[in-house]
C-alpha cells in the first residue's frame, strides 16, 4: 500500500497480478483485493509491476479522470531493453496495435548501458495499450521478458522487464514504487539481485556470482547453505568471494569431453557435512559438495520445480535423467500420487529416498519408483506397459555416453528423445524439455522439440533463468513445457 484517503487508494502491483477481474483466467487482480467498489481509471498489465492509483469517491474519480483522460498525469516507467536505442532520449510515435488507428507518443531517454541490458526511463505522454512495449519493439529494442514483442523463445529475464516508477498527479500529488531487486543488475548491482534469497530462510542454496552477467567471466560462485561450490574457468581472473564457513573449487578444463576433469577441492574453511541439507522453495534437499563434479542439484532449475511443485497434486510424474532427484522431491512433496525416476547412475538414484524422508514423504517404492538404466531403453519398455504421466520430464545432459557405448547428444538427437518419451505423456498432460547445451540456441531447440511433437501441441511455459542467474546473450538453459491436448497422444 503506497496510500490511501478518502478520494485515493494507491499501491504498489506485484507481477503476476491482474488490475481488475478478466473473467478468463483465476489469477489474483489488485481491485478484488482491496474490496472492489473502486474506480479504475489506468490499468498495468499482468507481468508489469508497479504504481497503481484507483479512486475511491466521486471526487476521486473526477481528479483521476481529469489526470489520465487530459493528459495531465506525469507518468514513469522504468525498462530493461536488450538492444540500444539510437538515441539518448527521443520520442517513440506511431499507432501500437493493440490501439489502431489512435496516435500515440512514448518519451524515453537511456539512463545506463551494461551487459545486463539497456535501463530506460519511458513516459507514456499517450495511454494506449502495450503502448511503451510496442514502441520500444518498434524502435529495435524489446523489453526483456516481453513474449508478446519480443521474441517469446529466447527470454532473458525472469519476467517482463516493464515498472511503474512514479505518478505524479496535478496538484502536486507524487506516488512512487521502487524498482525491485530483478532491476538491479541494469542499474549495476548485481548484489541486490540476490537480496530477497538472502534474507529467505526457504531458500538456503542460490547462485552468487554468475561469470559475464554479474561481470565475473569464468568465475560462477554457487551458495549451499553455509558453503560455497566455485566453478573457475582456465583463465579466468581471481575475484574476491563472499563470506563463507567454507570454499569447494573446481579449476575447469576448458576441453571436459575426455574425462580428465578433478572434482571439487576443498580449498579454505570447514568442510561440509557430506551430505548437506539445504532449502529451496521451502523443500529440504541433500547436497554434495565433494567427490562429484556435479552437487545433485542444478539451481538454475529452481523456478520449474516450484511451478512443478505447486501443479503435482495427485499426479503422476515421470523424470527421466533424473539425477538425485530434484524434480522429483519437489513434486513428491507438492503431492504427486506416483513417482518413477530413471537415470544410467546408480549412486545418484540412491539419493532419492533419503531427500524424499528428509520432506515427511514415505519413500515407498510402490509410490516413487527409481529405475537404473538407460533412459532410451527403459522409455521403450515403459511405452509397452499401460502407465501413462501427467508429468513427463526430459533433462538430459548436453552429451553423455549410455549404456550400450552410444553417444548421445542434444544438438542431434533431442527429436528422438522426445518422439521416444510422447507415448508416456497422458492425453492432455505435459512434456517438460529441458537442455543447458550452449550451442543450441532457442529457435533451434524449438525446432528439435516440435518435429517430434504431434501437430497441436501448445508451447504452454517457455521457463525463465532464475533472478541469480543473470546473463549476457541468450540463456544457457532452454526449459519449455508443452501440453498435449487430449487425442493427441498416439500411444
Amino acid at each position: 500500500m503506497l496510500f490511501q484517503d478518502a478520494d485515493l487508494i494507491a499501491v504498489d502491483k506485484p507481477v503476476g497480478w491482474l488490475t481488475h477481474p478478466d473473467q478468463a483466467t483465476e489469477r489474483p487482480d489488485v481491485f478484488t483485493f482491496l474490496g472492489g467498489g473502486l474506480g479504475v481509471h489506468h490499468r498495468l498489465d499482468v507481468d508489469t509491476s508497479g504504481v497503481l492509483i484507483f479512486s475511491r469517491s466521486p471526487a476521486g474519480a473526477r481528479a483521476l479522470a481529469a489526470a489520465f483522460e487530459g493528459g495531465g498525469a506525469d507518468k514513469r516507467y522504468l525498462a530493461v531493453v536488450d538492444a540500444p536505442l539510437p538515441r539518448a532520449a527521443g520520442t517513440l510515435t506511431g499507432e501500437v496495435p493493440a490501439a489502431r488507428g489512435k496516435p500515440a507518443e512514448t518519451r524515453y531517454r537511456v539512463i545506463r548501458r551494461g551487459v545486463a541490458g539497456t535501463l530506460v526511463e519511458a513516459s507514456p505522454i499517450t495511454g494506449r495499450t502495450h503502448q511503451i512495449r510496442a514502441h520500444l519493439a518498434a524502435a529495435g529494442a524489446p523489453i526483456r521478458g516481453d513474449l508478446r514483442y519480443g521474441d517469446p523463445l529466447d527470454v532473458r529475464a525472469p519476467r517482463l522487464m516493464l515498472h511503474c516508477e512514479r505518478i505524479a498527479l496535478p496538484g502536486g500529488r507524487v506516488f512512487e514504487a521502487p524498482a525491485p531487486a530483478a532491476f538491479a543488475a541494469a542499474r549495476g548491482d548485481t548484489t541486490g539481485l540476490r537480496a530477497g534469497l538472502r534474507a529467505d530462510p526457504d531458500n538456503t542454496c542460490f547462485r552468487e556470482r554468475n561469470g559475464a552477467g554479474d561481470a565475473s567471466p569464468g568465475v560462477y560462485v554457487d551458495r549451499y547453505g553455509d558453503w560455497l561450490w566455485v566453478q573457475h574457468d582456465a583463465g579466468a581472473p581471481e575475484a574476491p568471494l563472499p563470506p563463507a564457513r567454507g570454499v569447494y573449487r573446481i579449476d575447469a578444463l576448458r576441453d571436459r569431453s575426455q574425462g580428465r576433469q578433478a572434482p571439487p577441492a576443498h580449498v579454505s574453511g570447514e568442510r561440509a557435512p557430506q551430505p548437506l541439507a539445504v532449502r529451496e522453495n521451502g523443500v529440504e534437499y541433500r547436497v554434495v559438495l565433494a567427490e562429484h563434479l556435479s552437487t545433485g542439484l542444478f539451481l538454475d532449475q529452481r523456478p520449474q520445480r516450484g511451478w512443478l511443485r505447486a501443479r503435482a497434486d495427485g499426479a503422476r510424474v515421470l523424470n527421466t535423467f533424473a539425477h538425485a532427484g530434484g524434480f522429483t522431491v519437489a513434486a513428491a512433496v507438492g503431492g504427486a500420487a506416483r513417482t518413477v525416476s530413471i537415470d544410467l547412475d546408480r549412486d545418484w538414484l540412491a539419493r532419492i529416498p533419503g531427500q524424499l524422508a528428509a520432506n515427511g514423504v514415505d519413500p515407498d517404492p510402490q509410490r516413487h519408483d527409481t529405475i537404473h538404466g538407460d533412459v532410451f531403453d527403459w522409455l521403450r519398455r515403459l511405452s509397452k506397459r499401460p502407465d501413462r504421466f501427467d508429468f513427463v520430464i526430459l533433462d538430459p545432459p548436453s552429451t553423455s555416453v549410455g549404456a550400450r557405448g552410444k553417444r548421445w547428444s542434444a544438438a542431434q538427437d533431442y527429436t528422438a528423445l522426445v518422439a521416444a518419451a510422447l507415448p508416456l505423456v497422458a492425453p492432455g498432460g505435459r512434456l517438460l524439455t529441458v537442455t543447458n547445451h550452449r550451442g543450441v540456441t532457442p529457435a533451434r531447440f524449438y525446432d528439435l522439440v516440435s518435429a517430434g511433437l504431434p501437430p497441436g501441441a501448445v508451447l504452454e511455459r517457455v521457463g525463465t533463468m532464475p533472478v541469480d542467474f543473470p546473463e549476457v546473450g541468450p540463456p544457457p538453459t532452454k526449459s519449455w513445457i508443452w501440453r498435449l491436448g487430449p487425442g493427441l497422444n498416439p500411444g
